[in-house]
């Protein structure tokens, strides 16, 4: 990490994803990083790089973290997600 991301919870943030995106038209100055358990960590500054991140984050849970729980818990959020934008939409 470089340190340029938000700092939520500071001095000892938790894990998982945070994301800062300013009000207004300044999508040059959003914000976002990550921690993980296993220690693998990652940050950004910008919109498409943030956007980017998230996705690296769903799939550092889903497919490369070391901890058992971690890809089980990614893999459920993952399908839970396909099946929502699977569905039919009701009129």
């Amino acid at each position: 990490m470089t340190g340029l991301g938000p700092t939520i919870g500071n001095p000892r943030p938790g894990y998982g994803l945070r994301v800062r995106f300013p009000p207004g038209k300044a999508k040059s100055l959003a914000a976002g990083d990550f921690t993980c358990p296993c220690g693998h960590a990652e940050d950004a500054v910008g919109y498409a790089e943030v956007e980017a991140l998230a996705v690296r984050y769903a799939r550092h849970r889903r497919d490369d973290c070391p901890i058992p729980e971690i890809r089980e818990a990614g893999a459920r959020e993952y399908a839970a997600l396909q099946h929502s934008l699977s569905k039919r939409r009701k009129k």
